[in-house]
């Protein structure tokens, strides 16, 4: 068994039960506000391989309908039914475009995604263990995993502070994900994006 290497916040963690009876009302309009849609679609397909695209997390369906309008074939799993419900009426959506799933017992076969991304949905999954074997389990070799997600800065700037009360209220949980996906994966590309050196992109390539 692996070492934990992931930081808890000081709330609890909102799971997808959480989701679907509080926030998937108000998600949209959070993300908006916050800047978050903003700092993350920039980041979410740039230079990412087309073809088959799995969203771990896609919420109300933001990220995976800018995919499908791309041209990936695309499809996002959820473990909030309030979220999915959301992303199926705000983006027309069907059911093998979106799926209520939890990230560690994914509903596909072995090597079926030519890549992957997760943005703000693994920082909710407390044993990302899981988690990270079934990502590697349905992407095929040379597969591009994508994370967009708070992680402990490497890169701090005067607003760290601030993000630093704002992830600890949202009740992340910082992983360390080159310590996760160290096993079958090559970090192939690392960024800081923005939040006072919170928001980070990963790229890690299955092996």
């Amino acid at each position: 068994m692996s070492i934990s290497k992931s930081k808890p916040s000081v709330l609890k963690h909102a799971d997808g039960e959480f989701y679907t009876r509080y926030f998937a009302k108000a998600y949209d309009t959070l993300t908006t506000l916050s800047g978050w849609k903003r700092h993350i679609m920039p980041a979410a397909f740039l230079d990412l391989p087309k073809g088959r695209l799995l969203d771990v997390g896609c919420g109300t369906g933001d990220v995976l309908n800018e995919a499908l309008l791309r041209g990936y074939n695309a499809t996002g799993i959820d473990a909030s039914e309030g979220m999915v419900q959301k992303a199926k009426t705000r983006h027309g959506l069907d059911d093998q475009q979106i799926k209520v799933s939890l990230a560690d017992d994914l509903p596909f076969a072995d090597q079926s995604f030519d890549a992957g991304i997760a943005s703000g949905s693994l920082v909710h999954i407390p044993q990302i263990q899981g988690a990270v074997k079934e990502i590697h389990r349905v992407l095929k070799p040379g597969g591009i995993m994508r994370i967009l997600d708070h992680a402990v800065p490497v890169q701090k700037s005067i607003t760290t502070p601030i993000f630093w009360a704002f992830s600890h209220a949202s009740g992340d949980i910082l992983h360390d994900y080159k310590h996760y996906f160290e096993n079958g994966f090559e970090l192939v590309d690392h960024k800081t994006i923005a939040r006072g050196g919170y928001l980070q992109k990963f790229d890690f390539k299955k092996i």
